[in-house]
């Protein structure tokens, strides 16, 4: 196999190491391997790298510098392999919580680390966005909130998860993410469309905005209404390709329109977080929907309802909801009618304003919680 990555093992075990090394040179095809005791020595060494190399990470000991390692490597290489004695299930979940294509028991067996180093060496940059997931805000009425829902489900989920998010404003023609976060974009998804069809795929990432010292990246919708005109469902279905080799998370809000590109999104996305609020308009519409999505056959855990500006005091209890739509409420997002006035007139994100209000620790549980949960689908193989 050419061009094979560097192999870097962090084991504070000697005799792992060893055994882990001499599995890997009878591959044949590995010219480099890369042995360290110290974490944070090999650490070093992983992002002199630049994301080029395949890393065998072992957390079966808790010490300072082997979670400080853990919590930081998926920021320099996507290509990682998790060891432990420990193999609970809790255990697989932080594994792949911190980055891990593979977790692996110990005592590691040959033919084990052979396949998945044999599939690591050989991933391209397709390969790589087959774990990625678009997560669509969609609501079919205007003025439910769902541009608030996008914005700072996208900042949360960057903190939660470490990982590069990208934000999408497929909004076409009347998007408003850009000010919502104050965003003063040079370029916009209607110039990386057309760079994509050129074959430009290199130009994708110098398309987006940077949100503050994060790692959100931000598309905005296009600079003119008649350029949202020109954009088809087949270069939407592109651009996603695209997306899904750089980001392993892709926040989209949309329009509340019904046309072949809201459908083309809807097709698209894994997930789609359907937004509705508290009144019988707002539920009536989003039973017609749902009707949509059923015959469209989208898998039934596709499909998750969230209900925003909810108050406990409701006359029309979440029983009520989810007695209507026959479908579970996902999430409920508080109302803060301030809080979230004061965000979006200052461009910033709710944890900006008030990191202890009710609606700010919301976000940031519901981001845990959808973190988890597309966690929580990756691991069912590892059950026996």
């Amino acid at each position: 196999m050419q061009n094979c990555p560097p192999v870097i093992v962090l084991d504070k075990n000697k005799n792992s190491r060893e055994i882990i090394k001499s599995y890997l040179e009878q591959l044949g095809f590995i010219k480099s391997i890369m042995l360290y005791e110290n974490y944070s020595q090999g650490f070093e060494e992983i992002k002199s790298l630049d994301g080029n190399a395949i890393v065998i990470l072992d957390i079966s000991e808790k010490s300072k510098d082997v979670e400080e390692v853990a919590e930081n490597l998926k920021l320099f290489t996507s290509k990682i392999i998790i060891t432990s004695t420990n193999y609970s299930t809790n255990t697989i979940v932080r594994a792949l919580r911190l980055g891990a294509k593979e977790f692996l028991p110990k005592p590691v067996l040959r033919e084990d680390l052979a396949r998945v180093v044999t599939m690591l060496a050989s991933q391209t940059e397709e390969d790589s966005g087959s774990e990625s997931k678009i997560i669509t805000v969609y609501s079919n009425k205007g003025g439910i909130g769902k541009t608030t829902i996008a914005a700072n489900l996208a900042v949360e989920l960057t903190k939660v998860t470490k990982d590069k998010v990208a934000l999408i404003d497929l909004n076409l023609q009347l998007g408003d993410i850009s000010t919502f976060l104050n965003l003063k974009p040079s370029f916009d998804v209607n110039y990386v469309i057309q760079r994509l069809l050129n074959k430009e795929e290199d130009i994708l990432i110098k398309g987006f905005e940077k949100y503050k010292n994060t790692s959100l990246y931000v598309l905005s919708d296009p600079s003119y209404i008649e350029q949202a005109e020109s954009i088809t469902p087949q270069q939407i279905s592109a651009l996603f390709s695209a997306l899904k080799k750089i980001f392993p998370y892709i926040i989209v809000d949309m329009s509340s329109n019904i046309d072949p590109n809201t459908l083309k999104i809807l097709d698209c996305s894994d997930w789609i977080l359907f937004t509705t609020i508290v009144n019988i308009p707002a539920i009536r519409n989003c039973q017609r929907c749902l009707n949509l999505f059923r015959s469209r056959r989208y898998p039934k855990d596709k499909v998750k309802i969230v209900v925003n500006r909810y108050m406990d005091n409701e006359e029309i209890k979440i029983e009520d909801i989810e007695n209507a739509l026959s479908e579970k409420v996902y999430w409920k997002v508080p109302n803060n009618y301030f809080t979230i006035m004061e965000a979006i007139n200052k461009g910033v994100s709710i944890s900006e304003i008030n990191a202890s209000s009710n609606i700010a620790n919301n976000f940031r549980d519901f981001a845990s919680k959808v973190s988890d949960d597309i966690i929580e689908q990756s691991v069912i193989k590892y059950r026996i």
